[in-house]
């Protein structure tokens, strides 16, 4: 009887996922200001650091969705993702800001394209590929939890152990995550049959397809919208009459209604399909802007909690439900790779155009940005949706 069930898997899975974001990505927030004051560096170049980090992820994330197609995650378990994780324990040591904030790219990088959901989510899908919805489904409700543990956690271990501590912390409970997964995943998982396709053909036939074009677009104002408000919520909640407090709290609250927003996504997806709830979703967000915008009012600052924290929390879920009914089974984990780049850069885009809002009109002209790129990402999904192809299970047949 095999140790690992395929459930059990997938749960493997999604602790290395909570590692993984629970180590630079959510840590960066909490050690930033101590990182600056150690290092005599401003939170801005810090900033920068984290956008190129990001980036970096994106595009690594396009190499490690190739190897995956091509071998198996076995290499990017054991190599990749263990590599970036030992030198993000090694980061700490450094004492130059330049550097540092060099290497955390490098790192950063490494470590999101080897164990974010551009990465668990095909693999969950091949453990599972007879429920690839429910597999998704259970590791991004894990990935969910990422938050609300490492934020507290990494906390904790600042105030004990200084940031330098916390994160050689960080860095260890990934190194141990990426062990046991590549463990439970060793020569498990089937690599579908190689593609004799080049990386420069996937990307042409993405940029040559309308639909691909569309869909690519609407992931990018999506991201674009999402990113703008998680930056921006509690200035605006701020301005429109919240107090710090209640602000940060709704704040906090959104991001605890990730969770919930996954629970029945499964019970939808079944009756509506993943294209159509992922629709709902991306208009959801302009409502949640609408209400953002009048969040002087608890209830509205309640209503924005629970449209934004449900439907942002099903979007990345989403991508990988859709992904498996519209793109090809060959290349499946670097067309999704390059997708998600798309998206990434939307991310990055959206608050650096959001705050050049903030400094041409005021607070209160963000929600109207949101509002515009939200519906973009609509308008884009419905104009790819006449073009969508059946899932790639039904060609095979």
């Amino acid at each position: 009887m095999a140790l690992f069930s395929p459930v059990r898997k997938i749960d493997v899975l999604g602790l290395l996922t909570i590692a993984a974001y629970g180590s630079w990505f959510y840590g960066f927030g909490v050690l930033a200001g101590d990182i600056s004051r150690d290092l005599g560096v401003g939170l801005g170049p810090l900033g920068v650091a984290f956008g190129l980090t990001t980036l970096a992820g994106g595009g690594g994330a396009i190499g490690v969705g190739r190897l995956l197609d091509r071998r198996g995650p076995d290499v990017i378990l054991r190599v990749i993702g263990p590599f970036g994780a030992l030198l993000y324990i090694a980061l700490p040591f450094v004492q130059s800001a330049l550097l540092f904030c060099s290497l955390h790219v490098v790192c950063g990088g490494l470590i999101s394209a080897s164990a974010f959901y551009s990465f668990t989510q095909p693999i969950a899908m091949r453990i599972r590929p007879d429920e690839p919805m429910r597999a998704v489904t259970r590791l991004t409700i894990w990935g969910a939890l990422a938050s609300p543990i490492a934020i507290p956690l990494t906390e904790a271990a600042r105030r004990t152990l200084t940031w330098r501590g916390a994160m050689r912390v960080s860095g260890v409970v990934l190194v141990c995550a990426f062990v046991v997964s590549a463990w439970a995943l060793r020569g498990h998982i089937r690599t579908p049959r190689r593609s004799q396709a080049g990386l420069r053909d996937v990307v042409r036939s993405i940029t040559t397809s309308a639909f691909l074009r569309s869909y690519a677009t609407s992931g990018f104002f999506a991201s674009m919208s999402v990113a703008a408000l998680l930056v921006f919520q509690v200035p605006v909640m701020k301005w429109a009459g919240l107090s710090a407090t209640a602000a940060a709290s709704f704040a906090g609250a959104r991001g605890l209604l990730q969770l919930i927003g996954r629970l029945p996504l499964l019970f939808f997806v079944t009756r509506f399909g993943a294209w159509r709830v992922q629709q709902m979703c991306k208009f959801a967000i302009i409502l949640g802007a609408v209400a953002l915008w009048l969040a002087g009012s608890t209830v509205f600052a309640s209503v924005y909690v629970v449209i934004v924290g449900t439907s942002a929390g099903a979007l990345s879920a989403l991508d990988g439900m859709v992904g498996h009914e519209v793109l090809p089974a060959e290349n499946f984990a670097t067309t999704i790779a390059l997708l998600g780049f798309v998206a990434t850069l939307g991310s990055a885009l959206g608050p650096i155009l959001a705050g050049c809002v903030v400094q041409w009109f005021s607070l209160s002209a963000v929600p109207i940005f949101v509002v515009a790129t939200a519906i973009g990402a609509v308008v884009c999904q419905f104009v790819a949706q006449p073009l969508k192809p059946v899932a790639h299970e039904q060609r095979a047949t």
